[in-house]
């Protein structure tokens, strides 16, 4: 399934322009929050965008979009929160100020949120995704794959070794 890669490095990459640029507009400066190590990007968008775009079907309704963006986007988020928090010793968000909150990983204000993100990716991103990766060449499936896969690891084994996220911003 060459498609699959390449949807999780797009989602993970806009998910991290998303960060981006929440950090800019709420906290006055573009730096988000960069899961890995070299690759500018946050899987939890891409693994949830895929999971989004899968479940959603094929010609779903807009209320069953945001259902399953609501659903699926919090259960994806929650799940990598806990793998952060409780396999690698890290956070990478606490929403424990928010009300309505579990365990600091996932917020009803967020879900909300991912609910409304859900009808432009399933409606006008995924589409076009779609048809751009339709013509990448099979070719660079594998070393796509090996490159992921290696960042995952290396980001993997620096955070459980440091136990602090800012292992990842070499670039300071």
């Amino acid at each position: 399934m060459k498609e699959l890669i390449w949807y999780i490095l797009v989602y993970s990459f806009l998910g991290y322009v998303l960060e981006v640029a929440y950090s800019k507009a709420v906290h006055g400066h573009g730096r988000g929050r960069k899961c890995l190590l070299l690759l500018p990007l946050c899987p939890v968008y891409g693994v949830g965008a895929v999971a989004i775009a899968a479940f959603a079907g094929a010609n779903p309704t807009p209320l069953w979009v945001m259902g399953v963006g609501l659903v699926v986007a919090t259960t994806v988020e929650l799940l990598f929160g806990l793998y952060y928090k409780y396999v690698l010793g890290v956070t990478f968000w606490d929403y424990s100020q928010i009300r309505g909150n579990v365990g600091g990983m996932v917020c009803l204000p967020f879900s909300l949120a991912w609910s409304g993100l859900a009808l432009g990716l399933v409606y006008t991103v995924h589409p076009f995704v779609k048809i751009c990766v339709s013509v990448l060449p099979s070719a660079f499936t594998v070393p796509a794959w090996i490159i992921l896969g290696a960042d995952c690891l290396i980001s993997s084994i620096a955070l459980k070794r440091e136990k602090n996220t800012m292992v990842l911003q070499w670039y300071r």
